[in-house]
């Protein structure tokens, strides 16, 4: 069981024939696949089933039920949240997905909320701008004086560890705009219940949690994982 004080993310690469095979399985339900036939692109509808089938496998594991059992409801606010279906005693189990480019994540713990945010580093046409809009003064002012690459790269940071805030708290992101209260990103890392941790190169990540954390256990599951 996973400690409640050290959540646990995954990281998973999409192009994984074992990933993308969970797609073909009876796991994905049925508003899954109307979403999926809904995309433009074929390719990323399988991958939008795939990422729906695996965060079943790996709730269910952790919840020690069948991935068919594992029941997924989105909370007001647009927060997926998972309901132990007759199991009143089961102790709290809070997930959060991220998905960019070939990366999707999924972080789970023994915690009231978490919020996980990935995103690949790039340059962000009026970063500045942006930031100023939806970061506090403070915030903003960490992009001042950055060469371009050191922007980018302190932009997505942000971004990240706001849209992780956003995501443990079940808010929209318009609703986090400023750095008062739990919108504080400095805050929330004093308080250690906010961490920015390593993925692939290129990548900037960061969790939100609840509770305090004392460390991230980060899992690349080998093709055992989707074993069903």
């Amino acid at each position: 069981m996973i400690d409640p004080r050290r959540p646990c993310v995954w990281l998973v690469d999409v192009s994984d024939q074992a990933f993308e095979a969970l797609a073909d399985t009876d796991l994905p339900t049925e508003e899954d696949r109307r979403r999926a036939d809904s995309m433009a692109d074929p390719a990323r509808g399988r991958i939008l089933l795939a990422r729906r089938a695996a965060v079943r496998v790996l709730l269910g594991r952790e919840a020690d039920c069948a991935p068919g059992e594992v029941k997924v409801v989105v909370a007001p606010g647009g927060k997926p949240v998972y309901v132990p279906i007759g199991r009143p005693d089961a102790t709290p189990l809070a997930f959060s997905v991220a998905h960019t480019g070939d990366l999707f994540a999924v972080a789970l713990g023994r915690a009231r909320s978490l919020g996980l945010d990935v995103e690949q580093v790039r340059t962000v046409p009026r970063a500045e701008a942006i930031a100023t809009r939806w970061f506090g003064a403070a915030e903003a002012g960490r992009l001042t004086g950055l060469s371009r690459e050191q922007a980018d790269v302190e932009f997505m940071r942000l971004w990240t560890a706001k849209e992780a805030l956003a995501k443990r708290h079940g808010a929209g992101l318009r609703l986090m705009r400023g750095d008062t209260g739990e919108l504080n990103i400095q805050a929330a890392v004093d308080a250690n219940r906010l961490r920015y941790f390593k993925t692939a190169v290129g990548y900037a990540a960061a969790l939100a949690s609840s509770e305090v954390i004392e460390d991230i256990q980060i899992r690349q599951p080998g093709e055992h994982e989707w074993t069903i």
